[in-house]
């Protein structure tokens, strides 16, 4: 029994390495209690705006605010589409061509304009111009022909418009 009590240390020996392992113990205690605390004011401010609602109000209040923007965006396509199509069949395709209808003997005051839209309908206006008298016709356009015969200055003026950089 002596050789098993002179193995084992001191009583003093194991009281302070005890009361060593408690120190230590009560500081880690401690640093997660400030990191608790912490982490729990962090919490507060995230679950509380600055109206007193909690996150899951303020949540629900953006995905509403979603809903609206989507069927909002969603009209407005709906409009801008519309407002293609009627944009589509308007006759803002325009050119004009000046030329001299008589040869030598006048000048360029005779012209034609083509109004066309995009699908190439619209209308063809010519004016000739002479020393007696001047004639002004004009003759419809679908799909870039006419069923009246287009001279080639009206045909040019169609090309044109529907071509802007191409020259007369």
């Amino acid at each position: 029994m002596e050789n098993l009590l002179s193995q084992v240390p001191s009583m003093p020996i194991l009281l302070l390495a005890v009361l060593v392992l408690l120190v230590i113990l009560i500081f880690i205690m401690i640093m997660q209690s400030v990191r608790i605390s912490r982490l729990r004011k962090s919490m507060n401010r995230l679950l509380t705006g600055t109206s007193g609602t909690n996150l899951e109000e303020g949540m629900h209040r953006l995905l509403d605010q979603v809903g609206e923007v989507k069927k909002l965006q969603s009209d407005q396509q709906f409009t801008i589409n519309r407002l293609a199509q009627r944009m589509a069949g308007q006759c803002s395709n325009v050119a004009v061509i000046r030329y001299n209808a008589f040869g030598e003997r006048g000048s360029d005051l005779s012209f034609s304009v083509a109004l066309v839209d995009d699908a190439q309908n619209g209308v063809v206006i010519t004016s000739i111009f002479g020393r007696e008298e001047s004639r002004v016709y004009a003759k419809p356009v679908q799909a870039g022909d006419s069923e009246y015969a287009l001279s080639e200055e009206e045909l040019a003026a169609i090309r044109k418009a529907m071509n802007p950089q191409i020259g007369a």
